[in-house]
């Protein structure tokens, strides 16, 4: 299970290149810092919300610098909005500038050169990222390692910031969702997993390669250990990896026995238990009590009150206003 620390915002600014520097090696990794610009026009702004697991981040920069850093455990995908971006690693070297996504090399040194930008950065935790991409494929952890790249499509591009901007608006811009745990583990496994869909990876190879290795065939008995499993951890922030350690196979061969033997998924059967707790939840609250059909929705991880509603109204052909009006 992935826990997800409370969200905290933060903001700094400064005209001082040497205070900028500190900052930048203590919330980052250890750097060198050297201006290329005129030392008056110097300014750096950064806004964001910063949790254990992942962040999102604006910043804004003036005067071209350039930094050396050490590698890192964080994965660090930028787009700037303005400006220009140079990376160079011992392997390979990335120009990219405005509208333009890039994912930073976790694993070796870089010199990277930022010169005027403004550019939205989002930083997954590098451990349980690499974990989840390991439970999706079927791979072990070190067989996966993420370097600088860019988006394997548009599509998948244009799909990263979507999620990135809703978990940036719906998730941690709304205080009582991003109160909840589960709804915060949650956004993390959305980012990762769309992270992992987007950029080049060992784990995608695997997904996506039709000879492959086979899942291997689980019983009848697998998902039902799994769906036990399921229906007890239900309200915590389970992932497909803890489903399947629990059923005692692996993550590709669960995906594979619930498709054969109940014509679904996994995370599709843990979405409609959750579903269904929250329908019990509303049948017996009361709106006198304070009770609500978005706070009921977030108890049960769904941070989308429109999509939870119309995922409610597909499976109970009601809505989960009158369930609770009842």
């Amino acid at each position: 299970m992935t826990s997800v620390s409370a969200p905290e915002a933060y903001e700094f600014a400064t005209d001082d290149p040497e205070t900028a520097y500190e900052m930048i090696c203590a919330r980052y990794t250890e750097s060198t810092f050297r201006l290329s610009g005129h030392r008056a026009g110097f300014r750096l702004h950064i806004r964001g919300t910063d949790t254990d697991r992942f962040t999102l981040e604006r910043m804004r920069q003036s005067v071209a610098f350039r930094t050396g850093t050490s590698p890192s455990e964080g994965l660090f995908v930028a787009r700037p909005s303005a400006g220009r971006c140079q990376v160079t690693s011992s392997e390979q070297e990335m120009r990219f500038g405005a509208g333009e996504t890039v994912l930073i090399d976790p694993h070796l040194p870089l010199e990277v050169l930022l010169d005027d930008v403004d550019y939205d950065v989002v930083r997954l935790d590098l451990g349980p990222t690499r974990a989840l991409a390991a439970d999706v494929s079927g791979l072990a952890p070190d067989r996966i390692r993420f370097r600088m790249s860019r988006p394997v499509s548009a599509r998948r591009e244009r799909h990263w910031h979507a999620v990135a901007e809703y978990v940036r608006r719906d998730v941690l811009g709304d205080d009582e969702i991003a109160a909840s745990p589960l709804a915060r583990a949650e956004a993390f496994r959305l980012l990762a997993s769309t992270f992992v869909h987007t950029f080049p990876n060992a784990a995608l190879d695997a997904v996506n390669d039709p000879t492959g290795p086979g899942p291997g065939n689980g019983d009848p008995a697998v998902v039902r250990r799994a769906m036990d499993f399921i229906e007890e951890h239900a309200g915590e922030s389970i992932d497909v990896g803890d489903i399947a350690a629990a059923a005692g196979i692996g993550a590709r061969g669960l995906q594979h026995s619930f498709r054969r033997h109940r014509g679904t998924t996994p995370r599709a059967h843990l979405r409609i238990v959750r579903l269904e707790r929250a329908h019990r939840d509303l049948q017996v609250g009361d709106p006198s009590r304070g009770d609500t059909v978005s706070a009921i929705a977030r108890r049960w991880g769904f941070t989308h009150l429109g999509r939870f509603t119309a995922a409610y109204r597909d499976h109970f052909d009601c809505l989960p206003s009158d369930t609770l009006r009842r």
